[in-house]
């Protein structure tokens, strides 16, 4: 079969950045292990400036049977447009979507008549055998993970079950992406200009966090250091590749398994950059992990705070030691490390103190650099459920839906005061740290455009707050 794997695009451009579509990779890389044949491209949206005219193009050329779609939830409006045209070049293409906004949302989905089936959860094997059974001209209905579109309304299979064995998953699919494009573009994590891919080491978080997704469940599945050691010399050997990001959001929760990891890098002597753009666990970052971190070639490292307030600590359900923390961001400058801190105001009830209290935390850490977002409440998290009670869901746009964006306010201080306190922190955070600024140029080796693009970042956020008449 001809399969087209799509990803969606976010209307939002606020913030350049880009990443590889590791799910679409990881999905066409499941489904050839298991059956060889199938002619497969990823087109990735989010890399051009008119996605629709050639999306437009590719679908009429090489008429794929199968249109995937993945999407997050800020990607939302364009996974509509892209069903509306596949059905529209040709009504007997088979459109299934999945990813974060699918499996955390369903409703938006199922009223798009366009779209034929929903992959819920993790995809690989519901991928797979649908697959498998469109070829050989099967039924597809009642397969796990997995909703079919009957006479107009959704038929539902039993839930999927996530892979036990991460090890058994093939290597994502290089071969569908364009590497060098990929390194030009602004990235989530690392600024500098060398060859990069992203990588998932574990699947799965133990915390629960009211704002955070559940698409690989509350438990965390880890790939053996063997296994993540392998691929990385993989990809070094076969693609050139000089930098890694780790996206996983609970990669040093097993300290045997992360050091490990870097040891195995450390014999190896790769000569890699790695970074953490998508957070570790702060409180479970001790001097022996940091420095092998540092050794193995860490050269930045995220750690996700949020609130500096004990009580919403509680609240949200991160309950993070916010003084070990702290202590972990000085042993990663200590050690070259720069390090990035991701904060969130206006969690529901939070006052203008608690709000306070956060800049000044932020303001008193080594860290080299901050983001303050409005809480936004994600489909499908605890705080989705807890909010939506008292918000007009039917007035959200999807396509300007993010953290940067403040659609809503759940604190106790008025709209005007929430993002006077964001200003404030930014200006409050920056204005300490020009000499770190500068000092993360040297360490990570930097280019200019990049440079320049974090430098002038406070003019950015200066103008982003007065286009939404912050």
């Amino acid at each position: 079969m001809r399969i087209l794997m799509v990803k969606g695009s976010s209307f939002n451009r606020e913030v350049p950045q880009y990443s590889y579509p590791l799910g679409l990779m990881y999905m066409a890389s499941y489904l050839r292990s298991d059956q060889p044949g199938h002619e497969i491209e990823i087109l990735d949206l989010h890399c051009h400036r008119h996605p629709f005219d050639l999306l437009q193009k590719r679908l009429e050329v090489w008429d794929p049977q199968v249109v995937a779609i993945s999407a997050l939830t800020c990607e939302a409006e364009s996974l509509h447009r892209i069903s509306a045209i596949a059905r529209k070049i040709n009504p007997e293409t088979v459109v299934m979507v999945g990813g974060p906004h699918i499996s955390a949302c369903t409703n938006d989905v199922e009223e798009d008549m366009n779209i034929n089936v929903l992959v819920i959860g993790e995809g690989e094997r519901a991928f797979t055998e649908l697959i498998k059974r469109l070829s050989n001209r099967e039924n597809i209905s009642g397969i796990p993970g997995t909703a079919l579109r009957v006479d107009g309304k959704m038929e539902w299979g039993a839930p999927g079950e996530l892979l036990s064995d991460l090890d058994s998953i093939p290597f994502p699919a290089w071969d569908l992406v364009d590497i060098k494009k990929y390194s030009r573009m602004g990235r989530a994590g690392n600024t500098r200009r060398g060859r990069y891919m992203p990588i998932f080491t574990s699947r799965g978080c133990p915390y629960r966090c009211s704002y955070c997704h559940n698409v690989f469940g509350k438990k965390f599945n880890y790939r053996s250091a063997e296994n993540v050691v392998e691929e990385i010399k993989q990809i070094v050997d076969t693609l050139g590749i000089t930098d890694i990001e780790i996206f996983d959001d609970a990669f040093n929760i097993n300290h045997d398994r992360a050091k490990s990891i870097c040891n195995m890098l450390l014999e190896l002597d790769l000569g890699l950059s790695l970074a953490f753009p998508n957070g570790v666990r702060a409180d479970h970052l001790d001097r022996e992990m940091v420095n092998l971190l540092a050794r193995a070639g860490t050269t930045n490292l995220a750690v996700g705070v949020e609130t500096a307030s004990p009580e919403l600590q509680k609240a949200i359900g991160k309950n993070l030691n916010l003084e070990s923390a702290k202590k972990a961001i000085t042993l990663a400058d200590k050690a070259g490390i720069v390090t990035s801190g991701y904060f969130m105001l206006g969690f529901p009830d939070e006052t203008a103190e608690q709000m306070q209290e956060t800049i000044a935390y932020a303001e008193s850490t080594d860290l080299f650099f901050a983001s303050f977002f409005i809480v936004t409440p994600y489909p499908g998290t605890p705080l989705w459920v807890q909010t939506m009670s008292t918000v007009d869901s039917s007035v959200i746009n999807f396509s300007d839906y993010n953290y940067l964006s403040g659609y809503f306010n759940l604190g106790k201080v008025s709209g005007t005061e929430l993002r006077r306190l964001q200003k404030e922190a930014y200006r409050r955070f920056y204005s300490k740290k020009k000499w770190k600024i500068i000092k993360s140029i040297f360490r990570l080796r930097i280019d200019f455009r990049n440079a320049a693009w974090l430098w002038f970042g406070r003019m950015r956020d200066k103008a982003r707050l007065k286009a939404y008449n912050y």
